[in-house]
């Protein structure tokens, strides 16, 4: 198996790939059936639905910095193993959600645990693995979590396409459970940790917990470039999960079917390529080449977005497949980059600090892009794909600024 190849020597790597690939499945259902429902099941605009995905991150831009610094103090085991709970307890209570109050709320008490996890998942897993084994071992946990987001978002078609109330109510509930088999997972790995640096202890220097180590991040122009581009960059992850479902709804003539299979592709394609890719991102100049690299499909996916918007009903699919190829290929060149870079630009001893700091960066384009997505590129072809094109340029400069080689 691709799996126990790619993981050889970090028997944890291959169980928490297990916890990550079961979550990842319920999360790929959820991200097919949460739009469609809300559009067409509880009748909200599909502008709407971008705001308040939108609003709820921004008010999530107040949970990775603080995670991460807790995870410093009292390791990542304990923070990571709350945050799972309150995620299990609110995805179960979407089934009951009937008004678009009910589900803005929901999304923004939500919005906090989900970006706060993002850092302490990292942390968990750099805390596990010795420094040579660690951009494997967060390849190999996206490949599996990338099985079973392909297996959810197919799933997720399948409920659509049922379109019964009793489907969706089925499907949240499965995601709801996944975060519990996580949760599982993770005491698991906390009681029988072992290994370079246990997941469950605290550091050995308690310097991380001064304030002036705190704040370094703040202080650090360069690791801020980094943050401020990879943010940008990450407006594909906008593309594909908000901005597509809606755009094949009220944009093209494609049946609403089509959403869970699209998106199939980038988590199928993506199984195969984090893996290898690494081999392209081994030190800080590698890394950096790979990322401007992404530009390119990154830029040729946008103009095929915009190409179809203009295409003929019998090749919308075919242009919109091949969009989102690109993007995948593009998003994958970012991903593996960034996450080389964001942990060998920071100091090892403040790494939770930073890495928390990094995915505030992530949580502002999860505030921005959907709405953007929304607002501009989904009301205004040329204009709209346009402004994305550019913002991917924009990105990509800065991340090649960050990584440059000091003088």
């Amino acid at each position: 198996m691709q799996l126990t190849h790619v993981a050889r020597g970090s028997r944890r790597g291959l169980v928490l790939a297990g916890g990550g690939l079961v979550d990842a499945l319920g999360t790929g259902l959820f991200l097919v059936l949460i739009p469609v429902y809300v559009v067409v099941r509880l009748g909200i605009d599909p502008v709407q639905v971008g705001v308040v995905v939108g609003v709820a991150n921004l008010i999530a831009l107040a949970s990775p910095g603080p995670a991460g610094w807790l995870s410093d103090r009292i390791g990542a085991g304990g923070v990571w193993t709350f945050l799972l709970l309150v995620r299990a307890v609110g995805y179960a209570a979407f089934p009951f959600v009937s008004s678009f109050w009910a589900y803005a709320v929901l999304l923004c008490v939500l919005g906090l645990a989900d970006r706060a996890s993002t850092p302490v998942q990292q942390l968990f897993l750099l805390q596990s693995e010795s420094p040579e084994n660690r951009s494997r071992a967060m390849a190999v946990l996206r490949t599996a979590r990338n099985i079973g987001m392909s297996a959810g978002l197919l799933l997720g078609g399948v409920v659509v396409s049922i379109g019964t109330d009793t489907a969706y109510f089925t499907g949240f509930a499965i995601n709801a459970a996944s975060f519990a088999v996580l949760l599982a997972v993770v005491r698991l790995l906390i009681r029988r940790g072992s290994g370079p640096l246990p997941v469950s202890a605290e550091p050995a220097e308690p310097a991380v917990e001064s304030p002036e180590r705190r704040k370094a991040v703040l202080k650090d122009p360069r690791y801020l470039t980094l943050v401020a581009g990879n943010a940008i960059l990450l407006l594909h992850d906008s593309v594909l999960f908000t901005l597509l479902p809606l755009w094949i709804i009220t944009r093209t003539p494609l049946a609403d079917g089509w959403v869970g299979p699209l998106l199939a592709i980038n988590t199928v394609l993506t199984v195969g390529l984090q893996v290898p890719l690494t081999r392209w991102t081994r030190t800080i100049p590698a890394a950096r080449r790979t990322a401007i690299r992404a530009l390119v499909p990154l830029l040729v996916a946008t103009g095929c977005f915009f190409g179809a918007e203009n295409a003929s009903a019998d090749v919308v699919l075919l242009v919109a497949v091949l969009a989102v190829v690109l993007m995948t290929v593009g998003e994958n060149m970012h991903s593996v980059s960034a996450f080389e870079l964001s942990y060998r630009l920071a100091p090892e001893r403040s790494m939770g600090a930073y890495l928390g700091a990094f995915d505030f960066g992530q949580a502002v384009q999860f505030a921005v892009g959907p709405p953007f997505m929304t607002v501009v590129v989904l009301r205004g072809a040329l204009l709209g794909w346009g402004a994305l094109g550019a913002a991917f340029a924009v990105g990509t400069v800065l991340v090649a600024a960050a990584a440059r080689k000091k003088s």
